[in-house]
């Protein structure tokens, strides 16, 4: 429009100065008016175009503001635009704050989420990843970056646990457990799986699922159930046993000596074997509390030879069985704890002297050896020389395919093993054993050849005032 007026403008004032008629102080007073007129749009132009490109800061300004940038504007001037200006500055700024707590939430989020030990993740409305923890990507075997985006079927191949997803995408909060391989086997996972509620409103958002591996937890479930029901199984013989006995016992006492007699005996072999599965038990117990200390002192191996002498010398007379003792010289003066350390030597020669046999030596040994370190059931390693004690029979040995699962608690080798004329145990004794060894610090092991014998060893560090060892529990 400028360009017009200006043209306009410019015909008008040649006309007038080329009329002869029009005298020379309207001339002059023309050509001061078009002058002024000029000089006046030449500044309301100017002005305008001031404006204009301040209104497109502004513009640009609202524009970087809605896309979340934080933003500026110069050339404030005392008008209507100082206004505006104003409010975007001050939304800006604003924005800018909500835009760094939101980032801060959201840096604590993943820190969170990041320590916890369960896998977790959350997925949208679209059933795509949309974060994950370092737990979930160790889990998975993929990066973040690899994972976020990605459909949840394509990493769950389990019914169960997509249907436990899809159930809170309804709105539903689902558990279950999951059997899941890994690269260290199958697994069993605990699955909570939760609806996300939309932030803008009614509706469901997205799901979290949050996996908690349970296998250890089943197993132990499992142990438990299957040591009550042992437990209750070999309570209920002897009992048993004892209460007919007692009841024959009574109508043959005076009429039949000899019977009596030998109900007699049947009650107090029943009852000592009671005694013994009690005795077990509370050994086994105190060894998994965490209130069981060790006390290390100089261990007197001839006291330990004469108090096993004691305990079984006439079960080995009785069987023709012959008890030897072969401690080294070397292990004089060594300190460990004289109660765990008999404690497992008790039940290693118990144990040798009911499967050993007859006729045949049980030989108890101890050295100083190198450790043989990873050879069995391991505490730590131990490094360097270490004492070293042995217990071997001559007897039915342990079949190969049962050997791994001796040291477990109320574990006992099938009928081939406890058969005709071998006594029973409790099958808590190399539980207690092990549980024993490992709180000396030390490790046990055994091998063993079917119908030929076995020998049960354990290795325990030597001598040393470190400090008390910790008990493991299992």
């Amino acid at each position: 429009m400028w360009p017009y007026l200006t043209v306009w403008f410019v015909v008008v004032l040649c006309y007038c100065l080329g009329q002869s008629a029009v005298s020379e102080d309207v001339r002059l007073r023309f050509v001061l008016f078009l002058v002024a007129g000029g000089v006046g749009c030449w500044f309301i132009w100017t002005w305008r175009d001031g404006q204009r490109k301040r209104l497109a800061e502004v513009i640009a300004g609202a524009r970087s503001l809605a896309m979340g940038e934080e933003v500026g504007v110069s050339n404030l001037k005392r008008d209507d635009f100082d206004v505006l200006e104003g409010l975007v500055r001050e939304a800006s700024r604003r924005v800018s704050g909500q835009a760094k707590d939101a980032a801060k939430k959201s840096r604590n989020l993943e820190a969170l989420i990041d320590a916890l030990d369960e896998p977790v993740l959350a997925t949208d409305n679209a059933d795509a990843v949309l974060l994950c923890n370092r737990a979930a990507e160790v889990f998975l075997g993929a990066r973040s970056g690899e994972l976020v985006g990605r459909p949840i079927g394509e990493l769950f191949t389990q019914a169960e646990l997509l249907d436990m997803h899809a159930g809170a995408r309804e709105g539903t909060v689902r558990r279950g457990r999951v059997k899941v391989t890994t690269p260290i086997g199958v697994r069993i996972f605990q699955v909570t799986a939760s609806p996300v509620p939309a932030a803008w409103g009614q509706g469901i958002f997205g799901a979290v699922l949050v996996l908690r591996d349970v296998t250890e937890l089943d197993h132990a479930a499992a142990v438990k159930t299957d040591f009550v029901a042992n437990a209750s199984h070999e309570l209920r013989t002897p009992v048993a046993a004892i209460k007919g006995a007692a009841e024959t016992l009574a109508q043959c006492l005076k009429d039949d000596p000899d019977s009596a007699d030998r109900f007699v005996r049947m009650i107090q072999g029943h009852a000592t074997r009671l005694e013994e599965m009690l005795r077990d038990l509370l050994d086994l117990s105190k060894l998994e509390s965490t209130e069981e200390h060790v006390d290390r002192e100089e261990v007197d191996l001839a006291v330990i030879q004469q108090s096993l002498h004691a305990l079984f010398g006439d079960e080995c007379a009785r069987r023709s069985l012959t008890l030897r003792f072969e401690f080294s010289d070397e292990l004089m003066g060594m300190r460990s704890d004289p109660k765990l350390l008999m404690l497992v030597l008790r039940n290693l020669v118990e144990n040798a002297s009911k499967f050993a046999y007859e006729g045949t030596a049980i030989r108890v040994r101890g050295a100083m050896v190198e450790s043989a370190v990873g050879g069995g059931e391991q505490n730590d390693a131990l490094p360097g020389r270490v004492v070293r004690f042995e217990v071997i029979d001559q007897g039915i040995g342990i079949p190969i395919a049962q050997q791994d699962r001796v040291f477990e608690r109320y574990y006992q080798v099938d009928s081939a093993r406890t058969g005709s004329g071998m006594k029973r145990g409790t099958g808590l004794g190399l539980a207690i054993v092990k549980h024993a060894v490992r709180s000396l610090g030390g490790q046990i092991g055994l091998t063993s050849i079917w119908r030929e014998g076995t020998t049960v060893w354990f290795e325990v560090p030597v001598g040393s005032e470190t400090g008390e060892a910790e008990s493991i529990r299992e």
